[in-house]
């Protein structure tokens, strides 16, 4: 049974048809009994294709009940502006929708604009992955995907005002120059990355290990009352590191790694980043000089 009010939509027609966003007008089925022009642009079909049939039959699937519950809302006398939802055009493509809708009592419709924000989101979308692309730089090492000296430091200093039982400790491949100089930057690089994957996995997930130039690395462990403490991390650490490395371009060569460790805690130094770090690093010089 045609709705009184659709002669009325139809009459309008000449004017709605000039907008770019789609008029839509439901019925308590969801279905549409009326279609502005403009939804062929919105939705990828014209309002012949789309008039008495569900909208959950353009939606895309994962947003039905999402829309459903919203539904209800506008149904109990809410109005939207600002409600987003996905439908799948007649070509396959997804087009991300925003919705401005109402529910008329008197008329038992719901008039909703239609709106095609699907370049706006891809922009967005973007532009976030670019954003997100450009803080991975300026705060993760490219080669060994630790996190670099910047991101340690921001760290370190945010536990330090948090907490005073923390350990510094400074990492030196020993002997590296000679991987570099004998096999080239390309398979020293790789070693760095493979290294770096191991300190990473040897230390706890509240831990954070970071590269901080060359073949040198940092980590940050929280929540440490001990000297042991530390040492049983950086024993595990070690243990990680002397299992022998090979490498696909070389693969009758394996790359045994040693390195230097240093120690310093927050327990018995204070809280003082600079110098933790100087005593950590002269710690580690140290024991690369007895190595």
């Amino acid at each position: 049974m045609t709705h009184p009010k659709l002669a009325t939509f139809e009459a309008l027609g000449e004017y709605i048809d000039l907008l770019l966003d789609a008029i839509c007008v439901v019925n308590p089925h969801g279905e549409f009994i009326y279609v502005s022009a403009g939804g062929e642009r919105v939705f990828g079909y014209v309002p012949q294709e789309m008039i008495g049939r569900s909208m959950y039959e353009f939606m895309h699937p994962d947003d039905h009940e999402r829309t459903r519950q919203t539904t209800a809302e506008i149904m109990q006398g809410v109005v939207k502006f600002d409600f987003e939802n996905r439908y799948i055009r007649k070509n396959g493509e997804v087009a991300t929708i925003l919705w401005s809708a109402r529910y008329s009592e008197k008329d038992d419709l719901r008039v909703a604009v239609a709106r095609d924000i699907t370049a706006q989101r891809q922009v967005e979308q973007e532009r976030q992955q670019l954003l997100e692309k450009l803080e991975k730089l300026a705060l993760f090492d490219p080669l060994t995907e630790l996190p670099n000296r910047s991101y340690f430091y921001q760290r370190a200093t945010q536990a330090l005002e948090h907490h005073s039982d923390i350990a510094i400790v400074y990492i030196d491949l020993n002997h590296f120059k000679e991987i570099n100089d004998g096999y080239g930057h390309a398979i020293g690089d790789q070693i760095l990355h493979a290294a770096a994957q191991r300190i990473s996995a040897s230390v706890r997930s509240h831990d954070t290990a970071a590269r901080i130039g060359g073949d040198e690395f940092v980590v940050l462990l929280e929540r440490i009352q001990q000297h042991s403490d530390a040492e049983a991390i950086v024993q595990k650490i070690q243990r990680a590191l002397c299992q022998p490395i090979q490498i696909d371009a070389l693969p009758n060569v394996r790359f045994d790694l040693a390195a230097s460790f240093g120690i310093a805690l927050s327990k018995e130094l204070g809280g003082d980043l600079q110098t933790l770090l100087l005593h950590a690093d002269n710690a580690m010089y140290k024991a690369k000089r007895n190595a």
